[in-house]
């Protein structure tokens, strides 16, 4: 059980560093785009109506919203792991990231399987104060 313990604490500080760096590049990648997008702008009105300019930025930028909000969600399991709560959240978050090449996936399929343990579901299983986490 110490094992898993130390695989879920390393598993949940990498996850929220993971998170947080990919927070820093979304958001110096949206700055960037957001200049490239006001040249795009510009052509694009050039050859089409101004409602298929707005949805094509609009999809765009809402994209990007799911984006973000992905990675709160991979923080959130971040400290889920820590705490050893939301088995689901954390499971669902792991095959999510599976799909974030390269480091993602590296990520992802190590958290599923460190959590697919019977050990380790019955440590989640488990009233807060018998797992040993304050």
């Amino acid at each position: 059980m110490d094992q898993d313990k130390k695989h879920l604490k390393r598993l949940s500080q990498i996850q929220i560093l993971y998170g947080i760096l990919n927070l820093f590049v979304s958001y110096f990648y949206y700055q960037e785009i957001f200049i490239l997008v006001d040249d795009y702008r510009k052509d694009l009105e050039k050859t089409n109506s101004e409602v298929q300019v707005a949805l094509l930025i609009g999809f765009g930028f809402i994209l990007f919203l799911i984006g973000i909000a992905i990675l709160f969600c991979i923080i959130l399991a971040g400290q889920s792991l820590a705490l050893y709560e939301n088995y689901t959240l954390c499971l669902v978050v792991a095959i999510a990231e599976c799909l974030m090449l390269p480091f993602g996936t590296f990520i992802g399929v190590y958290t599923i399987i460190i959590l697919r343990r019977d050990s380790v579901k019955k440590l989640f299983a488990m009233p807060k104060e018998e797992s040993g986490s304050s």
